[in-house]
Order: structure tokens, then sequence, then C-alpha cells
């Protein structure tokens, strides 16, 4: 509103639609938050636990992937993502490409970050080692795949995926017996998490041709249709984006 206000003047429904959307977000995340408290931590918290007094590691690793990859394909804002990318690469990276590699690799990623919580294996080395293989990799990949990779990772990390995550490594670092290791071996699970987004976007790159990106962008102008028209055109895509989240 002070960009508005100041240098960034808008057209009056123009503005108006951003109050709309602002109040959207204000009732919507408010009743997410609610549904995170209330559902999600409680559920990963007790599958975390579950799956570790099986005491069988392959349970363990078989939870993570399976987990990581839905947790992946449901996350809001890496739908969205997918979506931008697809367009600027005029179909050349579909949508569902795109988040079936980053889910893999977050999956994979998921299922070692367990088997570290268990083996006490260190953070620093584990992080310290996946970096250098993103540099690595980043040495022989098209720069647009760099920045896609990165916010692919951002973008992952997000409203569902790390409330869940965290829940489900606390759940499993919460039967040891040292508490001052369960804080320690349950920090960290999404700093690997994200490096596994990252990683699996810049293998992706190097095993298909190049992606011509489309440079300049023509901005979108609503100023035609009324203020409601563009809520109520992208509110069946949004439904169908909300139900395959839950």
């Amino acid at each position: 509103m002070i960009l508005h206000l100041t240098f960034v003047p808008l057209s009056t429904p123009t503005f108006i639609r951003f109050l709309i959307g602002s109040l959207f977000i204000l009732i919507g995340l408010t009743l997410f938050l609610i549904g995170v408290d209330k559902g999600i931590t409680p559920l990963g918290t007790n599958i975390g636990e579950a799956i570790t007094k099986t005491k069988k590691l392959w349970v363990i690793l078989l939870t993570g992937l399976i987990l990581g990859v839905f947790i992946t394909l449901a996350e809001p804002g890496l739908i969205v993502f997918a979506n931008q990318v697809e367009h600027v690469s005029s179909g050349m990276l579909t949508m569902w490409s795109l988040l079936i590699v980053v889910s893999i690799g977050i999956a994979l990623l998921l299922a070692f970050g367990l088997y570290r919580i268990l083996y006490h294996i260190d953070l620093n080395k584990v992080l310290t080692v996946l970096y250098l293989l993103i540099f690595v990799f980043a040495l022989f990949t098209q720069p647009e795949f760099i920045i896609i990779s990165f916010d692919a990772s951002g973008a992952t990390t997000g409203v569902l995926a790390v409330p869940f995550i965290m829940a489900l490594a606390v759940g499993i670092s919460h039967l040891k017996k040292n508490t001052t290791e369960n804080e320690e071996d349950s920090f960290g699970i999404i700093a690997i998490v994200s490096a596994g987004a990252i990683l699996s976007v810049l293998v992706l790159s190097n095993f298909r041709p190049s992606v011509d990106f489309i440079r300049n962008l023509e901005p979108t102008t609503l100023e035609k249709t009324g203020i409601l028209t563009y809520y109520v055109s992208i509110a069946l895509q949004i439904f169908i984006d909300t139900l395959l989240a839950m």
C-alpha cells in the first residue's frame, strides 16, 4: 500500500483486487495454520514415533521415500512455481516433469535425513558434501536451470512440507534417551531436503537438451475485466490444486 501511494501507483480496479487478495490470504493462512497445529504437526510426530518403534530401518526409509513424494506433490507453492516454469520454457519443461523430478529428489534426501537422525551422522559433513555436489553440477548446467533449481528449493520448503517434515523428524528423534541429541539430530532436516530439490533439477538439466526460455514476458493486464471476474475465472483451478494438496 505504501508503494501504491508513493512510487508505483496502481489503477483503482487493480488496487481493489490487491486488497481483496490480501484479505483472502489473511483468512486462508489463518485457517491453514490452525489446521497445521491441529492436524499436520501431530500427524507427522505420530508417524515418526510409530515407524521408529518398529525398529526396522527399511520401514523408516521406505516411509520417508513415500511421504517425501506425496508431500512434495501436494506443496501449493511448488505447483505454482512449476506452472510458471512451464510457461517461461514454452512448454519444453512441463509442470509434471518438474514436479516428479523434484519430488524424487526430496524423497531421497528426506529418507537420508531420517537415516542421519538414527545414526547421528554429523550435519556439517552432510551439508558440506551436498553443497559440493551442487557446486560441481552447477558448473555444467545451463544458467537458467541453476536459477530454477534454487527457486524449486524455496518453493518446496513451503507451508505444507516444512511443518510435516519437521514433525516427522522430531517424532523419530523423540524416542532417544538423550534430550540434547534429540534436538541436535532433528535440526537440519529442512536444509538436507532443500539440497535434494536443488540437486534433482541440476541433474535433470544434464539429461535433457538445452531449453529456450522466454526472455521478455508481456505483463498481464486485467483492466478490461470486472474486479471479481478474475477470481471467478481461476476459482476452478484453485479448487483442483487444493483438492490435490488434500
